[in-house]
């Protein structure tokens, strides 16, 4: 009988998942939606229920063992999902509240708080090596300590949505080091939960998660879970990481010059790095890697495939409910039609804030040079190009500490997208090469490290240096001149705009005031 080893990758809008044997040959793929579950409930507020993550992981994981077949045993399984979530548990281990997703920017008055009391963002390095993210799960602790102190007196421990999928499972609460890293609270150069950094926001250590490696096993799935999975209860499940940094190891992206994006709900840009360097200007994020002695280098925009979708059904989607495949097939085909640059058309598309060069949650989408001579055609490239741009932007702030770039190796669902993977490669001049499990490249990174729980030999980056690869798009050098003019004006855009933003939230805040009114 083969043993198999399981990937499953708690994502923002999904559950996807894969089953791969000794040699790393996929054997099953599954994917669980979990439908309009993520709730705006206000302004910069963003929640999901914890039970609808569950039973999208469950779904997964018994498609899985059905679709593999009775000649399959499932030996090991592994987690990996969207970083800075908040799940607060009880005593019980049972979600007291909805999960605050990582889209959630409610707690930016308590970031800026602690920014102040430690001198500005570069006050928090000595502690972190990273500055407070508007996302990172340090303010939404404070924030429920001060707007729900009732239910947070009743929380016994805080954890990631991947970890709490694990927690169910096994019945202990831990998380890795690339999602402590994502909490805002841990040091890591020295790899623990920074004390001093605790004591002063008074946040108490018994609240966090034990840390455990990547590949470190928690424990064996729980009798009852094994039976409703139907697997053994003997399978054993390894702590995993969070998605920024499992989908940069699963796609290959660990070796110098090597960078990884990743076109998922969110996107980022990333890189390995071999020494914990200074995180200067707290510009990005360094967070420790799924594999042993390792960083990765992050920066993040919010909205990509975000945007991507919005468009589809603002402009695309037919009333009659049509095939979403054949829409943004259809997209991707008009959008090629049109030359780059768009005709002159700029699109700054920060759907959903921005994170990265600079923390504005409250920026906007911007279309600059609109004419009547544009079609929805000329606005979906310049989508496209202005997500491009936005990648080469906070690529700027990672080349500051790293390998310059030589190649990318691009993952995540927007990567099907041949149009969007060439104008990336044009806009960066370098090659982009496609990874073959590009929509599961989070998952099949943490399967991996699962089929690796009997191995007594430490992970290597050589573990990932194989990723089998789809294709390479290389870049047009005709097309350099044109995109360099037009980057270096869409780095004017934010500076031009970010008074606008301001008042947009002033307005926001008071249009949200009446509504509560009435």
């Amino acid at each position: 009988m083969e043993e198999l080893y399981l990937g499953i990758d708690i994502g923002t809008s999904g559950c996807k998942a894969i089953a791969i044997n000794r040699q790393r040959q996929t054997v099953a793929l599954s994917a669980a939606s979990y439908g309009n579950s993520l709730i705006h409930s206000g302004q910069g507020r963003y929640e999901q229920d914890a039970q609808v993550l569950l039973s999208a992981g469950m779904e997964c994981i018994c498609r899985l063992v059905e679709r593999a077949g009775p000649n399959h045993r499932v030996a090991a399984m592994g987690f990996t999902g969207q970083m800075h979530g908040l799940v607060a548990l009880d005593e019980t281990l049972r979600p007291l509240r909805p999960v605050i997703s990582c889209v959630d920017f409610r707690s930016s008055a308590q970031n800026a708080e602690i920014h102040k009391a430690f001198g500005g963002e570069e006050g928090l390095l000595p502690f972190t090596n990273n500055r407070m993210l508007p996302s990172s799960t340090a303010g939404k602790i404070l924030w429920l300590q001060e707007n729900e102190p009732e239910l947070y007196a009743k929380t016994r421990v805080i954890v990631n949505p991947k970890d709490y999928i694990r927690t169910v499972l096994t019945g202990i609460p831990a998380t890795d080091e690339s999602d402590a890293s994502g909490f805002g609270l841990y040091d890591v150069r020295h790899h623990c939960w920074n004390d001093t950094l605790l004591a002063r926001l008074k946040i108490p250590k018994a609240i966090l998660p034990a840390v455990h490696g990547s590949s470190q096993v928690i424990g064996s799935v729980l009798p009852e879970m094994a039976r409703r999975l139907r697997i053994s209860p003997d399978t054993l499940v390894v702590t995993g990481a969070g998605d920024a940094i499992m989908q940069t190891v699963g796609a290959g992206a660990v070796s110098p010059g090597t960078y990884s994006v990743v076109l998922g709900s969110g996107g980022l840009i990333s890189c390995s790095l071999t020494d914990c360097v200074e995180n200067k200007g707290a510009r990005i994020q360094i967070f420790s890697s799924a594999l042993q002695n390792q960083w990765v280098a992050y920066a993040g925009l919010m909205s990509i495939g975000t945007s991507v979708n919005w468009f589809r059904e603002r402009f695309y989607h037919l009333e009659d409910g049509g095939d979403a495949r054949a829409e943004f097939l259809q997209m991707e085909q008009e959008g090629a039609s049109i030359r780059e640059g768009s005709d002159g058309l700029l699109f700054y598309p920060t759907l959903l804030g921005q994170r990265n060069p600079v923390d504005d949650p409250f920026a906007k989408g911007v279309v600059v040079g609109l004419n009547l001579t544009h079609t929805k055609a000329h606005l979906y490239r310049a989508m496209l190009e202005g997500l491009a741009y936005g990648m080469r932007e906070v690529y700027g702030c990672i080349a500051q500490i790293s390998v310059p770039l030589q190649k990318i190796h691009i993952s995540g669902g927007g990567a099907v997208n041949n149009l969007w993977c060439q104008i990336i490669a044009d806009v960066f001049q370098a090659p982009v090469a496609r990874v073959k499990q590009y929509q599961v490249c989070g998952a099949l990174g943490v399967a991996v490290l699962a089929s690796r729980v009997q191995d007594p030999s430490p992970l290597f980056e050589e573990l990932f240096q194989d990723t089998e690869l789809e294709r390479v798009f290389e870049p047009d050098p005709e097309k350099k001149a044109v995109y360099d003019r037009l980057y270096h004006m869409y780095r004017k855009l934010y500076p031009a705009m970010a008074p606008l933003f301001a008042d947009l939230k002033s307005y926001d805040e008071t249009l949200n005031a009446e509504k509560e009114v009435d």
